[in-house]
């Protein structure tokens, strides 16, 4: 049996837009300008189409004739549409009202922004061949070329389209009970991610405020949720950031504190040591007491060869990095001919957090590294993460020049005062779908972010990080900053790949790793009460069964150049390793399952084994310095024959591995002028033993306490960069 098409019109409900016809379903229906220019008018004229409005989950588009193919596929991308029948003589009289007489020249963009704000012509042209290349509308080019501001650039499309403006900086009455139902409609993340808010909420209408309103998602997201019409409103970025922060800020602060503790409270470091870590602990000292009161030199001999036997394998350890590290090119490469294959309209949006505390002097460097960045400009959200008591830096923030995707996030005053509780604050306000993390003083190379775009495609879902190397544009301030630059050479271009090409868990460095912000959120991100939070991550990374990698690109930093500053940094350094390693060691068996055998004594060496040697290392050389200056006869017992031998071993072969340790990380970065220097580096360990003995010490007393590590402290103007990338900032 055929359908007669004319009879399948005639059951289309009717709409009237403009006559209000007392026959039709829905009479003199509001046109929603918002709904209108999700088209262009000459789409909607050729294809007789006019959508009006947004509800129950669908777009409503009036229409005087059935669709055609063309029709059906010009809004298909809109999302689930309801098709109205309306007269031709409405529709017509619809489209003038909305879109002006049809073929008279409708204002354009340009035109208004040249007339209302004098934009410079060659600026304009500038912004279009910016959204030819990357995509997106002239305005998103525009503020990315400082042309115009968020604000502007809402004016002229409300000028340009009818769609009314809304600021939501001014003070207004509102049902709060109300927007916070509509609230809830969605998610942090999808308001966020959509750029939208409440303004408004009646029992027919809910009115939202976009910065984009061609963008169909988020408005069809909220209209699948409820009953109610969504009219979209204009307004500008800064608006919606403002809002958004002002809902969710008691929300966050939570979810910054006690989300990790609240979803897995055993890789907490709320709690330093378990009960039964204390158990254990207090049963080892009694046995070890007994021992010593019946035989004292037999268990001191014994608990001494242990020592030098673990030693040992951590000189081992450190031969096999260098074997490892040297072997062959264990780190992600890139070649220049797959980064310019990338399309910028391709390219995702990605998250940049900068946790800054206290540094207002580097703000300007900060702002000239992120402009460096080879990333279009309207697909950077960069969270500029300040404490809500830091003045000065604030002050300093509010009157830089910053770039316009630069968001200054006010992080409330909350115990504790670390910088994983900032960048957890941060990640709620996330809207990339890849974040990392820099600190303010740092200088990125300016091809990273899309170095590891390429490594996550290039791999497989379980790759959740990327670890980019970390070096110093000071290093040859001092001989501090010497030592610093060749140690990090060896972490960095030795150990990381080392461990990656073995498939042991990565320690990560504290700036410069990226994640796919889907698994960071999934884990509890960062643990706010460890002091060495990026470590840890990388811990837990690998006992989920993710997995790290190293990309060829590096980071510049500001190496520590002053003694005390340096010792607090390193202290902290060391009492977060010791952190990790206490919480991942509540459950040994669960951890041995969970990273492998390989991984479990990689862990071992990696986290545990770095701050022993340094605790161990003043020990053994007062032991040796008493024998020299008393000859006092317990000490050979300490060291039975075999033992002494190992432990001459660990003193000359352990002295020449950590030497050149360090002069092959230098090597292998082309500072050979650092090599010289690394001769001296047993002095860098008496300084390394002692923010071990200072850690140690804070381990027990603040476990969670930030030590901040003073920035700043460098003459920008001496500065060269190896890299090249760095350039004169004034």
């Amino acid at each position: 049996m055929s359908v007669n098409p004319i009879e399948l019109w005639n059951q289309v409900p009717p709409v009237a837009l403009i006559s209000g016809s007392h026959h039709a379903a829905i009479p003199g229906h509001d046109i929603d300008p918002s709904a209108a220019f999700l088209i262009s008018p000459d789409q909607a004229r050729d294809m007789g189409i006019l959508p009006f409005c947004r509800k129950g989950g669908c777009l409503w588009v009036a229409a005087s004739a059935p669709l055609s193919p063309a029709a059906w596929a010009l809004l298909d991308p809109l999302g689930p549409v309801r098709i109205y029948r309306t007269e031709l003589s409405d529709l017509l009289m619809a489209q003038w009202k909305i879109y002006g007489t049809p073929g008279e020249n409708p204002s354009r963009f340009g035109e208004i922004a040249i007339k209302k704000y004098a934009l410079n012509p060659q600026l304009l042209d500038q912004a279009l061949t910016i959204q030819q290349k990357q995509g997106g509308t002239i305005g998103q080019a525009c503020v990315a070329i400082h042309a115009l501001n968020s604000w502007q650039v809402a004016t002229i499309i409300s000028e340009q389209t009818g769609i009314p403006l809304t600021d939501l900086l001014e003070p207004r009455e509102q049902d709060s009970q109300s927007l916070d139902a509509v609230f809830s409609l969605l998610s942090e993340e999808e308001w966020r991610r959509y750029g939208m808010v409440p303004v408004s909420s009646t029992s027919k209408e809910i009115i939202v405020a976009m910065v984009n309103p061609f963008d169909n998602k988020g408005p069809m997201s909220l209209a699948s949720k409820t009953d109610r019409q969504i009219t979209v409103t204009l307004t500008g970025q800064r608006d919606i950031a403002w809002q958004l922060a002002r809902h969710y800020q008691e929300q966050d602060l939570k979810r910054a504190k006690s989300h990790l503790l609240d979803i897995s409270p055993e890789n907490s470091a709320t709690r330093t040591v378990t009960r039964g870590q204390f158990l254990a602990l207090g049963a080892t000292s009694i046995l070890v007491t007994l021992m010593l009161i019946w035989h004292a030199q037999v268990t001191l001999s014994v608990i001494s060869s242990m020592v030098v036997f673990a030693y040992a394998i951590l000189v081992a350890h450190r031969l096999w990095i260098i074997h490892k590290g040297t072997q062959s090119q264990n780190d992600v490469q890139f070649t220049a001919e797959e980064l310019r294959k990338l399309k910028d309209s391709d390219l995702p949006i990605y998250t940049i957090l900068i946790p800054a505390r206290d540094e207002a002097s580097v703000l300007p460097i900060m702002s000239h590294a992120l402009q460096q960045l080879d990333y279009p400009r309207d697909r950077l959200d960069v969270k500029l993460l300040l404490e809500e008591d830091d003045e000065t830096t604030l002050a300093a923030a509010h009157q830089a020049n910053l770039p316009h995707f630069v968001e200054i996030v006010i992080v409330p005053v909350a115990e504790p005062r670390t910088k994983p509780k900032a960048c957890n604050f941060g990640l709620q306000r996330a809207r990339g779908e890849f974040i990392t993390i820099y600190d303010a003083e740092d200088l990125p190379e300016p091809s990273q972010l899309k170095k590891a775009l390429l490594a996550f495609r290039g791999a497989d879902s379980r790759l959740a990080c990327v670890q980019a190397k970390l070096s110093y544009f000071n290093a040859n301030q001092n001989l501090l900053t010497r030592w610093f630059t060749a140690e990090y050479g060896a972490w960095f271009d030795l150990l990381l790949p080392a461990l990656h090409a073995a498939d042991m868990p990565i320690p990560l460095g504290g700036t410069s790793n990226h994640f796919r912000a889907r698994v960071l959120k999934e884990i509890g991100a960062w643990d706010p009460y460890n002091v060495t939070e990026d470590a840890d991550l990388g811990i837990r990374l690998h006992k989920v069964g993710y997995r790290t990698a190293v990309i060829d690109s590096l980071t510049y930093e500001e190496a520590n150049s002053e003694f005390v500053n340096w010792i607090r940094q390193r202290s902290r350094w060391i009492k977060g390793y010791l952190q990790t390693w206490l919480v991942h060691m509540r459950h040994p068996l669960q951890l041995r399952r969970q990273l492998g055998r390989k991984g479990f004594w990689g862990f071992q060496l990696a986290i545990l084994g770095t701050p022993l040697m340094f605790i161990l290392n003043p020990l053994y050389w007062f032991i040796t310095s008493l024998w020299f200056m008393t000859h006092w006869g317990l000490i050979p017992h300490l060291f039975p024959p075999g033992i002494y031998y190992l432990g001459m071993m660990n003193l000359l072969i352990g002295n020449f591995a950590f030497t050149y340790l360090n002069s092959v990380g230098a090597a292998k970065r082309g500072r050979w002028d650092l090599v010289p220097y690394t001769i001296l580096t047993p002095i860098y360990w008496s300084m390394m033993s002692l923010a071990s003995w200072k850690a140690l010490i804070q381990l027990i007393t603040r476990p969670s306490h930030w030590e901040k590590t003073d920035h700043g402290l460098v003459d920008w103007k001496k500065v060269q960069s190896p890299s090249g990338f760095l350039q004169s900032n004034g």
